[in-house]
């Protein structure tokens, strides 16, 4: 008998699920096994995603060394007691028996068969979070993994040549988990460091690849390669692009190169997930009429991660499918638990109302154009790189701005080096060297400041976002 899909039940099913995982993790195991957690949530009774709006958002600055090296405090680690005064009636009796009357020895190592952690990636724009999971935690990878590989159109037959570098992050690893999911033959030839061309010559010489991912910056490039070298990829029909999406003209400019090297058309299909994230979202196949530069965005997991989108310089949620910062919780998860952590990434908004209007699948959907570390843009300082965080200097510079009546402003990188443009009005007295070490102060590097109407008036505002 035919089921639904996961990502077509009805809304009031999906919105049950997510109240229900979402209430019983924070009450079972994120306030009583973890105490930084706790602190956090003090007072907060997160029943709902409602609720949970109302605990304030993390950032990897408030997170980064929680408790030592690994981030430690973030782990959901429980002792024996508690344990035993949170945990479900079921997992209890579970645990018994496989501590099997062996004592404290025997109690502990049940305990840390559910809650050790056992994989790591890196999190983060400075990379400063340790994301674990646990055993059961790969189980929800492995889930997530089936998932993905069911809403990117891939399975048995086909074969994935990935180029996206293995290492430690969710990126690599999702798509890992996605291809075993899907029972494809896999190849994985790119090693941490080393060049995409010489993987993508090896890895489509080596495999009949009906699928290449690629990450979003190098796809047009390594195509540009294979196609100067004469390699031909007759099975190839769907580029899966993987970071931060491609606009509407790079996607054209990849399907076409994509249909240079199979001799047929070839889908482009984008992936992305901030580092922080346990899972990849990725787009469905568009219709089979529909444009080359054609998306309709990004399906997510209502059931493994509690998603919203922020204004960065008010905090307040954004309505109604407008951009902002994704904000996430990872809802289920055992091993490194966040609770509304603020990405620092762009995204152009979350659809939670809408069907999809190819599948009809109901799942929330992130509008198709995202911004890695959008608000936290490198520069280097001395040799060495930083990341100045600018999500709180809108506070500091509309006030000075109002002031003195002036048009506009902006905030970024500019030559290297941090640039705040202003376009105040003429005699305008405005203290540049005061209003710079304030903003210095929010970010954590001090900016030029320039009077140039022109740049001031350029958008993004502020770094890369938008």
């Amino acid at each position: 008998m035919a089921t639904t899909p996961w990502f077509r039940l009805p809304r009031e099913v999906q919105r049950r699920e997510q109240d229900r995982t979402l209430r019983e993790w924070v009450r079972r195991e994120v306030t009583p096994f973890s105490r930084f957690w706790r602190d956090r949530i003090a007072g907060i009774d997160v029943t709902d995603v409602e609720s949970l709006a109302r605990v304030p958002v993390a950032t990897e600055a408030d997170l980064a060394g929680a408790g030592g090296p690994g981030n430690p405090a973030l782990l959901l680690s429980p002792t024996e007691d508690q344990f035993k005064a949170n945990a479900p009636r079921g997992e209890l009796f579970a645990a018994a028996r496989q501590a099997g009357g062996r004592g404290t020895t025997g109690r502990r190592e049940a305990i840390w068969h559910r809650y050790k952690a056992v994989h790591v990636h890196e999190a983060g724009v400075d990379r400063l979070l340790a994301i674990a999971y646990t055993r059961a935690d790969l189980d929800l990878l492995h889930l997530a993994g089936a998932r993905f590989a069911e809403v990117v159109g891939w399975g048995a037959e086909d074969a994935l040549l990935n180029l996206v570098p293995s290492g430690p992050s969710v990126r690599h690893w999702a798509l890992y988990h996605a291809a075993l999911a899907s029972r494809m033959t896999a190849l994985h030839p790119r090693g941490a460091g080393q060049a995409v061309m010489g993987a993508a010559q090896r890895g489509l010489a080596m495999l009949p690849a009906s699928i290449v991912a690629l990450p979003t910056d190098e796809a047009e490039s390594t195509l540009d390669g294979l196609l100067a070298k004469g390699t031909v990829a007759r099975n190839l029909r769907q580029l899966l692009v993987v970071g931060s999406p491609p606009d509407a003209a790079t996607r054209v400019r990849l399907a076409t190169l994509g249909e240079k090297l199979a001799g047929r058309p070839v889908t482009v299909q984008a992936a992305w997930a901030p580092e922080a994230s346990r899972v990849l979202y990725g787009e469905q196949p568009p219709a089979a009429n529909d444009p080359p530069e054609a998306t309709y965005g990004l399906l997510t997991y209502p059931d493994l991660e509690v998603l919203s989108v922020r204004d960065p310089a008010t905090g307040a949620t954004v309505v109604d499918g407008g951009p902002g910062e994704l904000v996430i919780t990872s809802s289920g998860w055992r091993g490194t638990a966040l609770v509304r952590y603020a990405t620092g990434s762009w995204v152009a908004g979350l659809e939670e109302e809408q069907n999809h209007p190819v599948s009809g699948a109901t799942v929330p959907r992130l509008a198709p154009s995202a911004v890695d570390g959008a608000w936290q843009p490198a520069v280097v300082v001395d040799g060495r790189t930083r990341r100045p965080d600018l999500r709180n200097v809108t506070r500091i510079i509309e006030p000075a701005m109002a002031r003195v009546g002036g048009r506009d402003w902006s905030l970024r990188v500019a030559d290297g080096r941090l640039r705040l443009a202003l376009d105040a009005p003429a005699g305008a007295v405005l203290d540049d060297r005061d209003l710079a070490r304030r903003v210095g102060e929010a970010c954590g590097l001090v900016p030029d400041v320039v009077r140039d109407p022109a740049a001031a008036a350029e958008r993004p505002r502020l770094g890369r976002a938008g």
